[in-house]
């Protein structure tokens, strides 16, 4: 017999051993992967314990490798029989357990990859690690197998006996029905089958075991479990990394009839967006815990997007995610502090008030003098990011009125980087002298802005206000760059009157696409704009308001005060309260009083009509009156 492969097989028409031979009943392994054996398990059990919280987040790894969907924990205080065993010495592990259930079944490459125990992999060595630290037995149930691991008898006795495997629906096991006993509950639908995949971890009852000398209690787990999902970074790992999961929950039982709901964790996709390289959608995460026996809940959004590219260096896909809180955590402030200083996810300050969390998959090769925008621009962050803006741009359309009714595209021009802000914070940072590491952040964020505003300017993410125009790209949009007032209202009513694809757009967002876009397309609204425009759509004049039209002259006169502008635009305001054309000098004469309405009262009211108005502006009367604006 090879001592290094082990491979044992028996079906249904196998004897059932006697009651010597029960001992070794537990070496049975039934359509079993090949188990190459080794001194893997020494190397194993010899490793240095990892922190208590690496075992919760070993279940949420293992699901996500899994391709579960759905995690449930059962703190099980309960004691079971222990005469049909298939040792003796398992005695001390049909006492309190924690198990861990999840919502798909194996495969025999899941079984082999996962829970095989491999010499060349140094991966499920650690992750088993993180199982034995807790318990020195191990049961694992999925469909119609059953897998006991026994490493602390393989190192007391040094034999290859230490793992049992079982088959439901071949197998007659009811001589060991005690050992089976704590799986019943998992069982009742079909006595030889589980839809889904069990983990069963009985505490430690004694401190004398080879493995580890540390006990710990179903108090001991709980608080395990709190103190895990307390921490801001613990949720960002499952909304960023663990996307598969949608459902966590954790109980306490005594006999499977009454439960206690410890913690639950609900998330799910409220709207999705799909591009050819991109996934961006909205997530709505519940965290509800009991506390004092009374239970809480808290309610977050966030915007997660998955990114696919090829890449060129490495010769190999790769896939970046973006992770962004949009209604954050009500979490106490110092939850927010890292369980530890290695993350596999990074974060950075995107603007003054929004954190970016991202990570990349695979990792990528960097070399060592790369700084950070170098590393970025490598995995083409700022590609991914003027796309994650498009997709959120989709997601919250203002024309639409749906669940989301309570986002607005101003977050799309929030998340666009301020360039004199962080101008702003990078010196007041050399001021002060803060941190180096808040420094440097700041420093990679203004080396990364023009990249990223030129990859901004190459997206559709302009929003027009004219109807039948949508997102424009930046070749097509005319920007309306009036602070928002009455006169922004009608030159934006003006300009889509005439279809004309207006946009109206914050300054920094201006600043940035006249900074770092290509120029040649960009067209920022001027008064010969709306010169041109209406001298070629003259109905629209008259469908405006006396205000209306003063404002639109206004806009024109104030801002460029040549007469050509108005030649033939009916905009001359009159002090009878209409308006009729600028004309040339062979035109009737148009008479300027002092912008002072009394000295009217010295003429027939039907006279009003051959005065400029002399209740308007006073800089626009002052313009109209000059030189410029008068005939020979």
């Amino acid at each position: 017999m090879n001592l290094d492969k082990l491979k044992f097989e028996s079906s249904k028409t196998n004897q059932i051993p006697s009651t010597d031979d029960v001992q070794y009943a537990k070496m049975r392994i039934i359509s079993s992967p090949v188990f190459q054996l080794r001194d893997i398990i020494r190397a194993l059990l010899s490793s240095s314990s990892p922190s208590s919280c690496n075992l919760i987040s070993t279940f949420l790894t293992y699901g996500q490798l899994l391709g579960a969907s759905s995690i449930h924990g059962y703190l099980v205080d309960r004691c079971y029989d222990t005469q049909t065993l298939i040792n003796d010495e398992f005695s001390s592990y049909q006492g309190v357990a924690l198990c861990i259930t999840y919502d798909i079944k194996l495969s025999e490459q899941q079984w082999e990859d996962i829970f095989g125990i491999h010499e060349s992999t140094s991966i499920i060595s650690k992750t088993a690690s993180s199982f034995f630290h807790l318990t020195d037995f191990l049961c694992i149930l999925s469909g119609s197998r059953v897998v006991y691991y026994d490493p602390n008898e393989r190192m007391i006795n040094d034999e290859r006996a230490y793992v049992s495997m079982f088959d439901l629906e071949h197998d007659d096991i009811e001589i060991f029905q005690d050992q089976f006993s704590p799986l019943d509950y998992f069982l009742l639908k079909s006595k030889t089958f589980y839809n889904g995949t069990l983990i069963r971890l009985p505490l430690r009852t004694t401190s004398t075991t080879q493995i580890s000398t540390k006990i710990q209690t179903l108090d001991d787990i709980k608080q395990q479990i709190y103190q895990y999902f307390c921490y801001h970074n613990s949720l960002i790992e499952l909304l960023l990394i663990q996307t598969n999961l949608n459902t966590i929950e954790f109980d306490y039982t005594k006999d499977f009839q009454l439960f206690t709901k410890l913690l639950s964790i609900e998330k799910h996709s409220l709207a999705t967006m799909y591009d050819i390289q991109s996934t961006t959608q909205i997530i709505h995460l519940t965290l509800t815990k009991l506390i004092n026996d009374i239970s809480t809940s808290d309610v977050s959004r966030w915007f997660l997007s998955i990114h696919n590219d090829y890449n060129e260096i490495d010769k190999r896909k790769t896939e970046l995610k973006f992770l962004l809180p949009i209604i954050p955590l009500s979490t106490p402030s110092e939850s927010y502090i890292s369980l530890s200083k290695s993350h596999n996810y990074q974060s950075i300050q995107i603007t003054s008030s929004r954190i970016l969390y991202y990570c990349i998959s695979p990792i990528l090769n960097t070399f060592p003098n790369d700084d950070l925008c170098t590393q970025l621009c490598q995995i083409k962050f700022p590609q991914a990011y003027a796309l994650f803006l498009k997709d959120l741009s989709r997601l919250i359309n203002p024309t639409t009125t749906t669940s989301l009714s309570n986002l607005s595209i101003d977050l799309i021009w929030e998340l666009m980087p301020d360039i004199d802000e962080h101008q702003r914070l990078l010196n007041e940072n050399q001021k002060y002298s803060l941190q180096q590491q808040q420094q440097q952040n700041i420093q990679f964020i203004n080396n990364i802005i023009p990249n990223i505003w030129e990859e901004i300017g190459k997206q559709e993410l302009f929003y027009s206000v004219t109807e039948g125009w949508g997102y424009v790209a930046i070749e097509d949009m005319i920007i309306n760059n009036v602070e928002p007032s009455p006169m922004q209202d009608v030159l934006t009513y003006v300009f889509s009157e005439a279809n004309a694809p207006i946009v109206i757009l914050p300054s920094h967002v201006i600043n940035g696409l006249c900074k770092y876009s290509n120029k040649h397309y960009l067209k920022v609204m001027t008064p010969f704009h709306a010169s041109k425009l209406l001298s070629e759509n003259s109905s629209i004049i008259t469908n405006l308001t006396f205000e209306q039209k003063l404002l639109l002259l206004k806009y024109i006169i104030l801002n460029d005060p040549d007469p050509d502008l108005v030649l033939e635009l009916e905009l001359l305001p009159l002090a009878n309260n209409t308006f009729i054309t600028f004309q040339t000098k062979q035109a009737s004469s148009i008479y300027i009083i002092d912008n002072n309405p009394d000295f009217l009262k010295l003429f027939n009211i039907k006279q009003y009509d051959r005065f400029l108005n002399p209740n308007i502006d006073e800089n626009l009367f002052n313009k109209l009156s000059s030189k410029n604006f008068q005939g020979n």
